[in-house]
């Protein structure tokens, strides 16, 4: 639905500059943003998709998000609207990160070559409803997710303390691309955890698969994120021939240790051909299991491996031992070997600060 945006000037000639996400784009009057979900009307910045939801939400294994050391096996009540503030050619979700909202944040449409005259209707709900919707779940945890949530972020801003008085914890599944001031809100609010896909660390990445000028405001949401308290997970979707050698990996690794720190839990994802297809190929077995041992050799304590098998992608070990805490096969345990007040059982190793939350057995 159509609601007052935040963060914005006023510049002359009616034209706006909004703050949300780091493409910073200055809309002429009755044009949009580059995410297409903000609009100038008469010199005055409105979201239109403030509680505009693809579907009245569903229910999602935390691991899905992907969230491995924040309340391991938790349910997570996923929620999410259309537009994105990229333009990915390799987008997996791109059905609804690619859609246009109507004026009024009722329905969504298409004008993609192809696509053209097809759109979709949105779910209008206000944040109480929110709020009672996932209270009935039974769901600990609200996943802000599939689309991208940063340009949501007035609903966001306006639902995170309601869910608060009910000790549910909220998660940005994100990539990352913010501005300093809409993350000093989204830390005050309160945002629990968050998922960054840092897509590779060169800025020629980003304009060419992405669509916008550089990785650096994804970094460094990355840091501000960490340093504030909020749980941090990265997540790098490997793609054939555009970001998966050696030394791509390497660089990743490294930045995430000294920036981050050896406990910043990093998924490495396998890549499959979508939307425009910048690879045709399918990320290998061998590509995944080379980013976990250079991963491991870095110094990260906890590297996984996403969207195929792998024998110990899926696993949390032990940071001081490596002995195996969580095994997993999928979204789902196979075994939980970690003491009542969160040690290691092998090493006594304190897993509290590496480990958020309860482990949901």
């Amino acid at each position: 639905m159509k609601f007052r945006a935040r963060l914005y000037d006023k510049l002359d000639e009616n034209k706006v500059k909004c703050h949300i996400c780091a493409n910073e784009c200055t809309i002429l009057p009755n044009k949009v943003g580059i995410c297409r979900t903000r609009k100038n009307f008469d010199g005055e910045l409105f979201t239109l998709i403030y509680g505009s939801l693809i579907s009245s939400g569903s229910l999602d294994p935390i691991e899905k998000k992907p969230l491995y050391n924040f309340w391991p096996g938790a349910t997570a009540y996923s929620i999410a609207s259309i537009g994105c503030s990229f333009k990915c050619q390799n987008c997996q979700n791109w059905s609804i990160s690619q859609a246009n909202p109507t004026d009024n944040g009722k329905n969504g449409f298409y004008d993609l070559q192809g696509y053209e005259g097809r759109g979709m209707s949105l779910v209008e709900m206000i944040p109480e409803q929110l709020e009672k919707r996932v209270v009935k779940s039974g769901a600990k945890t609200l996943a802000y997710t599939y689309n991208e949530p940063l340009i949501w972020h007035e609903w966001i801003i306006d639902t995170v303390p309601l869910l608060k008085k009910h000790e549910i914890k909220t998660i940005l599944v994100t990539n990352g691309y913010s501005t300093p001031e809409a993350a000093k809100e989204l830390i005050e609010v309160g945002i629990d955890a968050a998922n960054i896909d840092i897509k590779a660390m060169s800025d020629e990445f980003y304009k060419k698969i992405c669509g916008v000028k550089s990785v650096q405001p994804v970094l460094d949401t990355a840091k501000r994120f960490k340093s504030n308290g909020i749980h941090v997970e990265i997540t790098n979707l490997i793609i054939p021939d555009l970001n998966d050698s050696k030394e791509d990996i390497q660089k990743l690794c490294k930045w995430i240790v000294e920036n981050l720190g050896k406990d910043t839990p990093t998924h490495f994802s396998a890549y499959h051909p979508d939307f425009k297809m910048p690879s045709m190929k399918r990320t290998p077995y061998e590509a995944l299991d080379t980013a976990y041992k250079i991963a491991k050799d870095t110094g990260l304590y906890f590297p996984y491996v996403g969207n195929i098998s792998h024998e110990e992608g899926g696993n949390t070990y032990c940071p001081n031992c490596n002995f195996l805490l969580i095994g997993r096969r999928g979204y789902s345990f196979k075994n939980i070997d970690v003491t009542d007040d969160k040690k290691c059982p092998s090493c006594s190793y304190e897993l509290s600060n590496d480990i958020i939350g309860e482990i949901n057995k």
